[in-house]
């Protein structure tokens, strides 16, 4: 799909990726074996290497350490990633240096968030068997950033900004803060919009974005667990005790374009958890797929819809939905 500001703030602000805004493209280079989808850690390990050393030595050389032992020895993923969100090594050098306590504190952290390779390797695989005509990213990249973007898409993959992930226990409920083990989470929800057929447009409606994001919601938890984190266990809660009424002022906005207070809203003047929107789409697509005798064609018909409005009616929504079980927020971790 093609990328645009709008579409990366609602991986952002449905994510709770910090609040950044950076651009994504599709990627086109894709493998429908997803044991050649590779995921890639060295970037990391480059980085500590050049964190150590850096305090070795005084501060006006320590941008020459981190271009040589982190960003000359990068990864395509963490090459695309510098020219886009990084900078130069001296801007780079800056912030790190002006944050080392902070990332000498999230260290074990980002730690987590690397080890989510071996999850999200094994949920590639059991979305090969959910939908086997999917197509996944070569590569994987996990980088480290300089707290400015939580990842990008490009020609050669997903790459993402492991510190973005690195939440430490205990801190209190932020509606922008993303754990470790939200990582393969968010891989496959990228991976199944690579996916989609429809194209977005800035003049989408409600319907159309809140499927859109819905699906990717909806098949990566047929993969994996669904999300514990307070923002999606925040919405599954009002939800299932509101679902009635949010249905009927979702069948009014269905045709509107403003996505708030369905989406990209952090504070909806409706009293609602921050986008619902997202929550709505993954109902539709349960009615649809509960339904379904063949759920590979119906996963099909999920991604390669272009008539939104069919889908809705076919998927009998709220009347054939099922039962709606709300979970109990993960507050404070």
């Amino acid at each position: 799909m093609t990328w645009t500001v709008k579409h990366w703030a609602a991986l952002i602000q449905g994510y709770a990726l910090l609040g950044m805004v950076p651009v994504l493209c599709g990627f086109t280079s894709t493998t429908l074996n997803p044991e050649q989808a590779e995921v890639v850690t060295s970037d990391v390990e480059h980085f500590w290497q050049a964190f150590d050393d850096a305090a070795k030595v005084p501060l006006p050389e320590r941008a020459g350490v981190y271009d040589r032992e982190y960003l000359q020895l990068g990864s395509e993923g963490l090459r695309e990633f510098s020219k886009r969100r990084i900078g130069t090594p001296e801007v780079f050098t800056q912030h790190v240096e002006e944050n080392r306590a902070y990332y000498a504190k999230v260290r074990r952290r980002i730690g987590e968030v690397v080890n989510q390779k071996p999850a999200i390797q094994a949920a590639f695989r059991r979305l090969k068997v959910v939908y086997p005509d999917i197509k996944f990213p070569k590569h994987v990249y996990f980088v480290v950033g300089r707290q400015h973007a939580a990842g990008i898409s490009s020609s050669d993959g997903i790459i993402l900004a492991a510190e973005m992930f690195a939440t430490p226990p205990g801190t209190a409920y932020n509606y922008n803060a993303a754990y470790p083990d939200f990582v393969p989470f968010t891989v496959v929800h990228e991976t199944i919009h690579f996916n989609q057929a429809f194209q977005d447009e800035d003049n989408i409606t409600v319907l159309q974005g809140t499927i859109t994001e819905g699906t990717a919601d909806f098949i990566a938890s047929l993969v994996l667990p669904e999300s514990n984190m307070r923002q999606y266990t925040d919405r599954w809660q009002y939800g299932c005790a509101h679902e009635a009424e949010l249905a009927s002022r979702y069948i009014q906005d269905e045709d509107v374009t403003k996505m708030p207070p369905w989406m990209y809203d952090h504070n909806p003047n409706t009293g609602w958890p921050p986008d619902m929107g997202y929550w709505m789409g993954y109902r539709i697509e349960q009615s649809v797929y509960s339904q379904a005798r063949d759920k590979i064609a119906a996963l099909r018909r999920m991604l390669q819809v272009t008539d939104f409005k069919a889908l809705l009616t076919a998927s009998g929504y709220p009347s054939k939905v099922p039962a709606c079980v709300p979970q109990t927020p993960a507050h404070a971790r």
